[in-house]
């Protein structure tokens, strides 16, 4: 799992994300201030600003020579040419920075300038290195929560909505149409009534109500598409991530922050300064641990500050233990201090990063879960949609209208006003019951079709159904097997996939079974199934493989 995770991390470095804007901007405060060098500087606060800004202004055009270099470069040699990138960068800060100052006309001393180059390519290939994780991370999961938070919004509001869809076409049919066929039994039974009167009335409520109503019914299908959810915002954004902070890996922080200190102690000190870096590890790594297991607030800034202040005592910690160190051995630590104010940031940003990777990894699952529930649900609305807007069409056609049709005819056959209006309010009760009546289960097609429906309303998505697989739908157990191998697959789709088009194919397989194929775009996150497919595998085999650059899932059921 480490591996994976070191794999994915090592990815994202020379990812799309290796050289941004952000590479410049973070670094920013760091090269005015901490890593600008300003001991070398013959002058006060303006002239080191001065030098340091152009330096890392010109940076920034190395920058951008490397980002369009890395849109040529692809495949192996594109992690090779990232890091170098990186490492020259860092091996030119210094030399930038005596060039900025001859162009200001601005005394800079060279000082130790291998040293410096040294510490400046360990410092820069590390800071680009978690800029461009970090950079990636936001944008994956920017895309994932947003895709989130619309899913869940568009679940609510289907859920919602359908029982205002289903009133209204109550309301449209059964409402209206009752309360038409009550008014004539009403009229009916105020006043004596002629059976050829009565059976007028009957044939007018079948051509002139029923009829018109059913056809209505009968063309009003299901609304194609789900209910659309607003994305998130960037603070609604903003207060997840950060309100979902957490410590920083205890090791990995202090392996990381040690090896940036090495140059920079040889640099100052000599070998000596092995003592107070190993000392640092042990003081960090406890420090750490203790600090991953603080109980932080729920809110972000309380979070957020408990958090920095924490990594702010850490580095306090760690900058006495150097100086004392240092003291024991003879040496006087003049430089140590810098590690109070770069420790938390070094921290916070490490923190910010494996957070990220968290919430992304748990949005993708809560994502999954809730593309299957809005799914699931719409497919509910659909097919209840569905099922009484048929049952309700075939009641006032074959049923209602029927009733109303032969009941007139009986009428002309009796005798005697009294007995006619009497029968007319008898046969208008049983019509008027007839509207109430229980509707029917959706057959094995209707289910997945209903499926189908929603998801090509959620995803771009192409289906076909083979020759004979309706009929092997017949079972029920196999139905359900089919229904959930398909959420499955798609979902599958949706929260490991590219965003290009999924096509999903139902075919006879072995004997009387079904084989759900779904391709997608995209690559395997994991080797290892998740709970989903491992759940189907007990119900049937599962294949899950990439081929041509995409990835196919396929589940036969016998």
């Amino acid at each position: 799992m480490l591996l994976a995770n070191f794999r994915r991390s090592l990815a994202r470095v020379y990812g799309p994300s290796a050289v941004t804007v952000w590479s410049w901007l973070i670094t920013l405060p760091f090269a005015v201030t901490v890593m600008s060098g300003l001991q070398y500087v013959d002058g006060g606060p303006v002239e080191v600003f001065a030098v340091s800004g152009l330096a890392h202004a010109i940076l920034g055009g190395v920058l951008l020579a490397g980002a369009a270099l890395l849109r040529l470069v692809h495949g192996r040699a594109r992690p090779v040419v990232v890091f170098a990138l990186f490492a020259v960068a860092g091996g030119l800060r210094p030399i930038l920075f005596l060039e900025a100052g001859g162009l200001l006309s601005i005394p800079v001393a060279s000082g130790d300038l291998v040293g410096r180059i040294g510490i400046n390519v360990v410092a820069l290939v590390v800071a680009f290195s978690l800029i461009a994780i970090g950079v990636d991370l936001v944008r994956e999961h920017r895309g994932v929560f947003r895709r989130l938070r619309a899913a869940q919004r568009a679940s609510r509001l289907d859920v919602e909505c359908a029982s205002e869809r289903l009133r209204q076409l109550r309301a449209d049919t059964v409402d209206d149409v009752a309360a038409a066929l009550e008014e004539a039994a009403a009229a009916a039974a105020s006043r004596p009534m002629e059976p050829s009167a009565a059976a007028r009335v009957l044939r007018t409520l079948a051509e002139d109500v029923v009829r018109p109503a059913s056809h209505r019914v009968y063309a009003a299908a299901a609304p194609d598409e789900l209910a659309e959810g607003a994305g998130a915002g960037a603070r609604e954004w903003s207060a997840s991530v950060l309100g979902g902070m957490r410590a920083a890996p205890p090791i990995a922080t202090a392996a990381l922050f040690s090896a940036l200190v090495v140059p920079f102690g040889v640099l100052l000190f000599g070998a000596v300064s092995a003592l107070p870096v190993a000392l640092g590890f042990v003081v960090l790594l406890a420090a750490n641990s203790a600090v991953s297991r603080l109980r932080l607030p729920g809110r972000p800034f309380p979070r957020l500050t408990l958090l920095l202040g924490s990594y702010g005592l850490v580095g306090v910690l760690l900058a006495l233990s150097g100086a004392t160190t240092l003291r024991l051995v003879g040496v006087r630590p003049e430089s140590v201090w810098f590690e109070v104010l770069t420790y938390p940031l070094i921290a916070m940003a490490v923190a910010f990063v494996g957070s990220l990777a968290v919430r992304t990894r748990l949005d993708q699952e809560e994502l999954e879960s809730a593309l299957q529930a809005n799914v699931a649900t719409a497919a509910r609305i659909r097919s209840e949609y569905e099922r009484e807007r048929g049952s309700l069409a075939r009641l006032l056609h074959a049923g209602v209208q029927s009733e109303l049709i032969a009941g007139a005819l009986s009428l002309t056959a009796s005798a005697g006003p009294n007995d006619a209006g009497a029968r007319m309010a008898e046969i208008v009760g049983r019509a008027r019951d007839a509207l109430r009546g229980a509707h029917e289960e959706p057959d094995a097609a209707e289910q997945v079709r209903m499926l189908l429906d929603s998801w090509s309303s959620a995803i771009r998505l192409t289906a076909t159904i083979g020759d004979g697989v309706w009929e092997r739908l017949e079972d029920g157990s196999r139905t359900a097997a089919v229904v959930d191998a398909v959420s499955e697959g798609l979902a599958n789709a949706v929260r490991h996939g590219d965003g290009s088009p999924v096509a999903l194919e139902l075919r006879p397989a072995t004997h009387s079974g079904v084989e759900v194929v779904v391709r997608s775009g995209g690559a395997l996150a994991a080797s290892e199934a998740g709970i989903g497919l491992k759940q189907l595998s007990e119900r049937g085999t599962v294949a899950l493989r990439e081929l041509s650059g995409r990835v196919e899932l396929a589940v036969a059921i016998p």
